[in-house]
């Protein structure tokens, strides 16, 4: 995984703020979100997904970062 730049650290903390429960509040968010990991991980993921994997891969991995990031 590549180093975060700090506008995508922002991005990513409020992403993550919106899903921490496990789940997204709406479609756009859930979208953000798949977006979002996309653009950093270099992943093809619809942004529509269903798929528990695809969907795991990112909060999981969103958790990772901001853990790593914002020390928590």
């Amino acid at each position: 995984m590549r180093e975060l730049t700090e506008i995508e650290v922002k991005e990513m903390g409020t992403i993550w703020l919106l899903i921490k429960s496990g789940k997204a509040p709406n479609i756009e968010v859930k979208s953000m979100a798949i977006n979002f990991w996309n653009k950093i991980a270099g992943t093809n993921f619809k942004a529509n997904s269903s798929c528990q994997g695809c969907l795991g891969t990112v909060f999981y991995g969103l958790e990772g970062l901001y853990k790593e990031y914002y020390k928590q």
